[in-house]
């Protein structure tokens, strides 16, 4: 049977999330928790720098393949099936929400 990629919403506490996950580019990722950059999304289990434990994995799409996010998640997932991947945008969003009210 083939396997699908679908979206679903679940109440989470985002810092939690933040604190484990690895945002990809083109090449490498950078940690989310101290921006430790140039890190193998395809290898490392832990941030190099602050040792944290990735959990979650997120791509930071490019402009021109934003309307392809599903196919690029789907390459994260079957590279690291250990990782769970959630949308950039989503996290994206929240986080600018958060900052947002810090300031206020």
């Amino acid at each position: 049977m083939e396997k699908y990629l679908i979206r679903f919403w679940k109440e989470v506490e985002v810092e939690e999330i933040a604190k484990h996950l690895i945002i990809i580019g083109e090449l490498t990722g950078d940690c989310a928790n101290c921006r430790e950059i140039n890190i193998n999304y395809t290898m490392e289990k832990y941030c190099p720098k602050c040792k944290t434990e990735f959990k979650y994995i997120t791509s930071r799409p490019a402009a021109e393949i934003k309307s392809n996010r599903f196919s690029i998640m789907k390459r994260i997932s079957d590279r690291r099936q250990d990782l769970i991947p959630i949308d950039y945008q989503d996290y994206k969003d929240i986080m600018g929400k958060i900052k947002a009210r810090k300031l206020l």
